[in-house]
Formats: structure tokens, sequence, C-alpha cells
């Protein structure tokens, strides 16, 4: 019998989108992370990349406040996702992007984190302010490019995880975008 090879790891497996085409599922792209701590102090690292990153917490939660801590990482994870997905989004729609403003704002309950009292220790709300340059001015009526840069909102909003993560959970969740001229 002839050897085999064998099989790639989750961390060495590539985005292939040729095998979800062929049978009609959408394409699934492998995210693995590994970390490595003590105390609140963590390492995280993602297999097969030359980057690491720490993650630490509020004092008022036993931390050093050394690093981001994670409800920081959530949020800043909204806003990256947010403009990760806006550049698909555009690429999609035809629509030339610049820079990119993202203000995030939330109001985290601590009674059950810190306390343990009864209730949910997810975020309460979350309020976000979008500003993005675009080409969208100068391409039709304004009724015409406020639709398309709506539209453009509406896509990003629907198509980004970290929005639809926080979206599903039920915080309350509010957006605010700002067509900038480019």
């Amino acid at each position: 019998m002839a050897p085999t090879a064998a099989a790639p790891t989750f961390a060495q497996r590539a985005l292939s989108t040729t095998a979800a085409r062929r049978s009609g599922q959408s394409p699934a792209l492998p995210v693995h992370i590994s970390s490595t701590g003590t105390g609140t102090l963590q390492t995280v690292t993602v297999p097969g990349k030359a980057y690491t990153f720490a993650a630490d917490t509020y004092p008022v939660l036993g931390g050093t406040d050394a690093a981001p801590s994670p409800v920081v990482y959530s949020l800043a994870s909204l806003s990256a996702c947010s403009q990760v997905t806006g550049h698909v989004v555009a690429r999609d729609l035809g629509i030339r992007l610049g820079g990119w403003r993202v203000d995030v704002a939330a109001r985290l309950p601590t009674a059950t984190l810190v306390s343990g009292a009864e209730g949910n220790p997810n975020w309460e709300s979350v309020a976000v302010t979008l500003r993005v340059q675009t080409d969208l001015a100068g391409g039709g009526t304004a009724a015409e490019e406020e639709e398309r840069f709506r539209h453009f909102a509406s896509e990003v909003e629907r198509r980004c995880p970290i929005t639809q993560l926080f979206k599903l959970s039920g915080v309350r969740y509010e957006s605010e975008w700002v067509n900038e001229k480019l």
C-alpha cells in the first residue's frame, strides 16, 4: 500500500472555495487561535502567523491593565470588521473608498461579572459611528447618492460577522453612517 500524505492540520489548511462552490455550500474561513497565560494576563497566538497579542483586564477585576481587555478587543473587533467588510462590499458594489473613522461607545453592566449577581453579563448597548470617504458624491442626484450609501451601509452591517454577533446577541445596537466626500 502506498503511503498516504498526512491531512493538513487546521492551522495549515488554506481557504479553498472550489469544493464549497461545487457542493453549493458557502466557503468557510478556518480560524484558530491558541493562548497561554497566568492570572489575568494572556498571550494569544494565531498558528502559522508571525504575530501575537496580549490581553489583560482592569485592576477592579484583578488585572494590571498591561494590555487591552477582552471587552476592549470585542469593540475593536466590531470597528475593524466593519471596515474590512466595507472594503469587500464596496468592491462588490463598485464604490471607491478612502479613509474610515469609526467610534464605538458601549455600556457593559458589571454586576454579574464582578459580584456574581443574577443576570446577563452581555453588553447592554453599543453605539457605532462610522465616517467613510466614498466616491458617491457627484454621481447622481442627492437622493440617489444617499440611497446608494444607505444600501452600502446596510450591506456592510448584514455581511459583517462581528456586527451580526452583537446584533443577534440581543444587545441594543445603534449605528450612524456618515458619507464623506473622497
